[in-house]
């Protein structure tokens, strides 16, 4: 059997200029909910994320602690 030792570049993977994803301020966390706080995240509509920072925003923002 003979090896296939073309040496021809290949256009197929590698590192691409604008690949990839892009670079943002944002920090991923995990957090565990009652099953209370889960019901009122499932009847939000849209992302769950813009729901919970608006809400912390609130909250920091009437003084409450």
């Amino acid at each position: 059997m003979q090896k296939d030792t073309d040496t021809r570049a290949s256009s197929w993977g590698g590192a691409r200029r604008g690949a990839g994803r892009k670079k943002t301020t944002a920090r991923s966390i995990a957090l565990r909910v009652p099953a209370d706080v889960a019901a009122i995240l499932d009847a939000v509509p849209g992302p769950k994320s813009a729901f919970i920072v608006a809400a912390i925003r609130a909250y920091a923002a009437s003084g409450k602690d």
